[in-house]
């Protein structure tokens, strides 16, 4: 296992690369070109302000803010799991052509929707400052809560990546799974309104807790939990250990399935 990120740090220009390229070539064609980094995360804003503030009423002060503390953290985990999913499949090609760590792929997958969330960063602290939720001290947690979810998001996206190349249809299952997450994530509603007895959905699901803590942190101004985040950190490296070594077993494979 050790070696296997040792020759991901020999090949670490070649994941530069290849984050870099993934971000060019996202929107190579249109318009706004890179601009839509910003535009995608303040038009969501936009709708989001109009849908709630007008057109359905939630009992959250500033609701449109509520969701947007979120949503664009639920953005960058859904986006690395579902473009990830395909991500060994679609590199086929190259993989046949070059040897590189395979483990880059995915890597550079997630790496990418970090970039771009940070950038959404840009529009979404101006937007909670413009409300009254200034930066504060407990943002210095914020780097906690990312690298937690990081890891997360890599030891998903190295499994499903790798099961994906032998068993094409996960990569249809999981935008269910992940639209069905979705609602069990506390991303549109605050934990307190789930009823007791399903609360439990929500507080053994990592993502949720990840999701309560960046609220906590934008909306709530307050220190997120810290034993929660502990215990989903040392989830989350346990589960990366086995995802990659899971990924690690099978790539020697991927050249005959693809």
């Amino acid at each position: 296992m050790i070696n296997d990120w040792i020759d991901v740090y020999k090949y670490r220009e070649f994941l530069k690369n290849s984050v870099s390229k993934d971000l060019r070539t996202r929107y190579r064609g249109s318009v706004f070109g890179f601009l839509w980094t910003f535009l995608n995360p303040l038009l969501m804003l936009m709708v989001y302000s109009v849908l709630f503030s007008i057109v359905v009423r939630m009992q959250v002060d500033n609701y449109p803010l509520f969701l947007f503390s979120t949503l664009l953290s639920w953005n960058f985990f859904s986006n690395s799991i579902l473009s990830g999913s395909s991500v060994i499949v679609g590199s086929g090609n190259l993989i046949k052509k070059i040897y590189f760590p395979h483990e880059i792929l995915p890597i550079s997958v997630v790496m990418g929707g970090l970039v771009n969330y940070i950038y959404g960063l840009v529009i979404l602290i101006p937007a909670l400052s413009l409300y009254g939720y200034y930066p504060n001290v407990y943002y210095f947690y914020l780097p906690l809560i990312l690298l937690i979810q990081v890891v997360l998001t890599l030891a998903i996206t190295f499994l499903v990546s790798s099961l994906t190349v032998f068993f094409r249809d996960l990569e249809h299952m999981l935008v269910i799974i992940v639209n069905a997450l979705f609602y069990l994530s506390g991303v549109l509603f605050p934990l307190s309104t789930v009823p007791e007895k399903a609360r439990w959905l929500f507080y053994y699901n990592p993502i949720a807790m990840i999701m309560a803590a960046y609220r906590d942190v934008f909306y709530y101004n307050k220190m997120p939990d810290m034993i929660s985040l502990l215990v989903i950190g040392l989830f989350s490296l346990v589960l990366l250990v086995i995802s990659q070594r899971i990924f690690a077993k099978l790539k020697f494979r991927f050249i005959e399935e693809i």
